[in-house]
């Protein structure tokens, strides 16, 4: 149910086609939750044959169907968003490989290292552009405090980053 539910709340922020979600959900909540074009159209038409969502008559860009949010879909929502449960799935195949590497692969996995912190420090960049754009939101408590997570969180990963690589170069 709850990548139906991300569908849902995406919707439930502004109307958009398959390919817009997909695109929208890469740039905002990607970061933390990731759906592939396929599922994302497939997922779209589960939601309208459980008529949570309908496809509009008019169509966007490149003659794309739009859809939105209905009063079911944001009703079904909201029952989600107080449910009370949630889960947590974390996969980090860069993680996985240090854990079970030797010393032999440290060099290979060393430029793994220095590639993902590389990534990080354009991506706090990114936070910074967001930071702004949040800002002058009305309604922004809600996308500040995600925001806020993935700040604090990339920054304590860069520190990881930063000394688990001076510890693997001292051992080479």
């Amino acid at each position: 149910m709850s990548t139906k539910c991300a569908l849902l709340g995406l919707l439930n922020i502004r109307k958009m086609s398959a390919y817009d979600l997909a695109k929208f959900a890469k740039e905002s909540i990607g970061y933390f939750w990731n759906e592939s074009y396929s599922n994302v159209h497939r997922t779209l038409n589960l939601l309208a044959d459980d008529k949570l969502i309908v496809k509009l008559p008019e169509k966007g860009s490149r003659n794309k169907s739009i859809y939105e949010i209905t009063d079911l879909g944001r009703q079904a929502l909201s029952e989600w968003l107080s449910n009370h449960e949630h889960t947590i799935i974390y996969r980090d195949e860069l993680l996985l490989k240090l854990f079970v590497s030797r010393k032999k692969d440290h060099p290979a996995l060393l430029e793994d290292l220095k590639a993902h912190l590389e990534g990080l420090l354009e991506q706090r960049q990114i936070y910074s552009d967001l930071e702004d754009y949040v800002s002058g939101r009305e309604d922004n408590l809600s996308y500040s405090l995600v925001l806020e997570y993935g700040i604090v969180e990339n920054e304590a990963t860069i520190k990881w980053l930063e000394k688990a690589i001076r510890r693997i170069e001292e051992t080479l």
